[in-house]
């Protein structure tokens, strides 16, 4: 078991406190909850072009109904990546991102902009 699971497989406080406070690029943040939710959440990044044309990196996550990943996208919606990436969310679960290609390695606070 990881760091950022406890020992039932759901994310661990201590994990879900660092993605609060994460400093760090886009890549790296995306990186940081698909290692939180890859057990039981479905996960892609795809290279597209947005609506104006220009290159992104579009994230999908569908926590299919976990409670662990649906813990994950709660604290997600309260960070600067979810307030500057955030495209969409459907029921069922599925939350989309779309974070501009010039933005996608770009160090900054993603965590909660409040702590």
């Amino acid at each position: 078991m990881s760091d950022l699971l406890d020992d039932n497989g759901y994310p661990a406080e201590a994990a879900l406190a660092a993605l609060d406070r994460f400093q760090g690029s886009p890549r790296e943040l995306v990186h940081y909850v698909s290692e939180m939710v890859r057990e039981y959440g479905v996960f892609a990044v795809d290279d597209i072009n947005d609506d104006w044309g220009r290159a992104a990196k579009r994230l999908t996550l569908v926590t299919g109904g976990w409670s662990g990943c649906e813990e994950v996208i709660g604290r997600l919606s309260d960070t600067m990546f979810h307030f500057l990436y955030w495209e969409s969310s459907w029921r069922g679960g599925k939350h989309t991102y779309v974070v501009p290609a010039d933005r996608w390695e770009a160090e900054a606070l993603m965590g909660d902009p409040r702590l």
